[in-house]
């Protein structure tokens, strides 16, 4: 479709490279910022408005800010990614063909904020990056459209996120075959329950548990973790410290139980 006009809203600077694919496709009607202001949304702000992109900062309760900014956009299409703020559905009707949120993995499993960490730490080897459209419950509403993702067996957070990122072009291009085709997205209610929550991590959840980890599922959690939480809390006597990365290996346990520190020195470490 020619000269349809696209707005992104987000809360996090992970969502640059979908809007530097609109913004290369001269698709890209504006920004509209949510969540509370930082250091993170000053810094994109700033280089929006130096760029001469739009942008509009959302602040809660305040709808007449965003359908305003939608309207003189001339925006026709709202995609939401990287996103952990819910979008009224007043605003995301505006639009012409209103908005789609782009949520990593295969809904109806792991509706929430933060999917690739508990899809890497429950040993997923793929998942569908998902289109749907916004509905009252978080991440409900009917699919338009979904790509598969591959997990590897050694991927931490950051790389399953640019495996994600590689299938923005081919899952815009859908959205965009569905308009020419059809003048408006096709969208599929949601099928079965949610069998996994994605809900937010908490410091709990990066503890290792010895007594109930297998080696395998330790590696999970540890990269699941990798970096944007600093991979799983190791607990030592009174302290505790990150462990970033961990590789199953078959050793002799020269009857020692699991989880025991064996040897701690400045120059080998633990």
């Amino acid at each position: 479709m020619e000269n349809l006009k696209i707005t992104v809203l987000t809360t996090s600077g992970a969502s640059m490279p979908l809007i530097g694919l609109l913004a290369q496709r001269e698709m890209l009607a504006g920004v509209i910022l949510l969540g509370m202001w930082d250091q993170e949304k000053a810094m994109m702000d700033a280089q929006f408005k130096q760029s001469g992109i739009p942008v509009q900062y959302y602040q809660p309760g305040d709808t007449d800010g965003p359908i305003t900014a939608l309207t003189g956009w001339g925006s026709q299409l709202g995609i939401v990614f990287c996103c952990r703020e819910k979008i009224p559905l007043v605003v995301a009707e505006t639009p012409q063909y209103g908005m789609v949120n782009l949520h990593g993995s295969s809904l109806p499993d792991y509706r929430g904020v933060d999917p690739i960490y508990w899809q890497i730490r429950n040993g997923e080897t793929e998942f569908q990056l998902t289109a749907h459209r916004l509905a009252e419950a978080f991440d409900s509403g009917a699919i338009v459209a979904q790509l598969t993702v591959v997990i590897g067996p050694y991927d931490t957070a950051n790389r399953v996120f640019s495996n994600l990122v590689q299938q923005l072009p081919a899952l815009l291009d859908e959205l965009l075959n569905q308009l020419d085709q059809h003048g408006g997205l096709q969208a599929q209610p949601q099928q079965g329950e949610c069998r996994h929550s994605a809900r937010q991590v908490t410091e709990d959840d990066l503890a290792i548990n010895w007594y109930e980890l297998t080696a395998k599922e330790l590696c999970n959690q540890v990269r699941a973790g990798n970096p944007q939480h600093g991979g799983a809390r190791l607990k030592m006597g009174q302290g505790q410290a990150q462990l970033i990365q961990a590789t199953p290996s078959t050793l002799s346990g020269y009857g020692v139980s699991p989880g025991t520190i064996i040897h701690v020195s400045p120059e080998q470490g633990l």
